[in-house]
């Protein structure tokens, strides 16, 4: 399919550049990625080591998650109310896994405004759909309903009352500590600070980026929200 090795690069970085709003993360496994090939004359060779590393990219990632959702589940009880954000594999894998192991547990997911291009009704909805497409959650289809409410995200001060602790993902950390997530985090995050509701991130360790935001004017939007005056993505001070 490539024959040479700038083609190879060339087709990396474009099917990369969709994460570039998210910190620099994926431009420094561009660059784990293609660091040998370079020296190399055996362009075969160089792909099957890219593809290996992939791989193994992939194992340490679901691997990372497995023990994420370890480190969170004792925090989980059968009465808990929790409060999401966010639409990330690692959220549908803790809420699915959660469900398994304490039937009581209920989840209140924010609606998550405004829409990107094929959920038009926001990202909760995206991620009932990821729960729905682990292997945890393939049991859940009739059920999901009885855990999990969506709520609007002008609801979010009045539910925070009854939530134990909030859970809401990352699409990078920053340099700093800070968070860089969908549109609606740092309100959650305030009105939880306000309340004394604990706030946990969970995320995996690729999105620690060396980016030094101070507001969400700094940050480059992805492509489906750029130019809106509701920003899809936004900055979360530590």
């Amino acid at each position: 399919q490539f024959a040479t090795f700038s083609e190879v690069d060339t087709e990396i970085g474009k099917t990369l550049k969709r994460y570039e709003a998210f910190g620099d993360g994926f431009e420094r496994f561009h660059v784990n990625l293609t660091k040998d090939a370079l020296q190399s004359n055996d362009l075969q060779k160089s792909l099957k080591d890219m593809d290996k590393r992939c791989q193994d990219r992939l194992r340490d990632c679901v691997s990372s998650q497995k023990d994420q959702i370890n480190d969170i589940l004792p925090f989980i009880r059968n009465t808990s109310s929790i409060l999401v954000h966010g639409s990330g594999n690692l959220l549908a894998l803790t809420i699915a896994c959660s469900i398994q192991e304490h039937e009581g547990v209920r989840f209140y997911i924010c609606e998550g405004r405004p829409a990107r291009k094929g959920y038009p009704h926001g990202s909760g909805e995206q991620l009932l759909e990821k729960v729905l497409a682990t292997p945890e959650g393939v049991r859940l289809k009739d059920k999901l309903h009885k855990y999990c409410t969506i709520v609007p995200d002008s609801g979010v001060s009045s539910v925070m009352n009854n939530v134990d602790f909030v859970i809401m993902g990352a699409y990078c950390v920053t340099e700093h500590g800070g968070l860089v997530h969908s549109t609606g985090s740092l309100q959650i995050a305030i009105v939880a600070a306000f309340r004394n509701v604990p706030c946990y991130v969970v995320c995996e360790t690729f999105k620690f980026a060396h980016i030094f935001p101070l507001s969400t004017d700094d940050l480059k939007q992805p492509e489906d929200g750029a130019g809106e005056v509701v920003p899809l993505v936004e900055f979360v001070p530590p």
